[in-house]
C-alpha cells in the first residue's frame, strides 16, 4: 500500500501539469484575441489616417470635400472603431469632435493650432494603442502632420 508521502509525490507533478495546461491555454486564448483586436485596430486606425490625409490633400489641391460627406465618413469610422479602440483613443477622438462641434456653433471660427493639436492627440493615442513609439513627435504629436502642412511652423507655435 502506498503511503501519503508517495501519493503526494505522484499527485503534485500531475496536478502541476494540469494547472499549467489550463494557465497556458488561457494565456494562448488571450493572445489570440489580442492579436485579432490589434489587427482590427490597425485597419480601423488606418482608415482614419487615410481619411485625414485625403482631407489635407483635397484642401491643398483646392478640392473641397462636402461637409456632409466628411461627417458621414467620420461617423462610419466611429461606428467601426468604437468596439476596438482603447479608452484613450475614444477620449481623444471625443475631445476632437467636441472641439469641432463648438467650432461649428461659433460661426465657423477655428483655431488651427488647437484643432491640429487635438487631431494629432487622436493619432498619438492610436499609435500608443498599437504599441508604437511617439518619441520625438512633440508633446501633442504635432510632428505627425508636419509633412502635410506647408505652413506647419506658422500654425503650430
Amino acid at each position: 500500500m502506498l503511503d501519503v508521502k508517495t501519493l503526494v509525490t505522484i499527485a503534485l507533478p500531475i496536478l502541476g501539469a494540469i494547472i499549467g495546461y489550463f494557465i497556458k491555454s488561457s494565456i494562448d486564448k488571450k493572445q489570440a484575441l489580442l492579436s485579432e483586436v490589434s489587427k482590427e485596430r490597425r485597419e480601423h486606425y488606418q482608415g482614419f489616417v487615410d481619411l485625414m490625409i485625403e482631407l489635407f490633400s483635397n484642401t491643398k489641391s483646392g478640392k473641397k470635400t462636402p461637409d456632409n460627406e466628411l461627417v458621414l465618413k467620420l461617423y462610419t469610422f466611429y461606428k467601426k472603431y468604437i468596439l476596438y479602440a482603447s479608452p484613450k483613443v475614444i477620449n481623444s477622438f471625443s475631445d476632437y469632435f467636441q472641439y469641432l462641434y463648438k467650432y461649428s456653433e461659433n460661426n465657423g471660427v477655428v483655431d488651427s493650432n488647437v484643432q491640429l493639436r487635438k487631431l494629432t492627440r487622436v493619432m498619438m493615442a492610436m499609435r500608443t494603442d498599437l504599441g508604437l513609439s511617439n518619441k520625438n513627435l512633440e508633446k501633442d504629436g504635432e510632428k505627425i502632420l508636419r509633412a502635410l502642412l506647408k505652413d506647419f511652423d506658422d500654425i503650430i507655435k
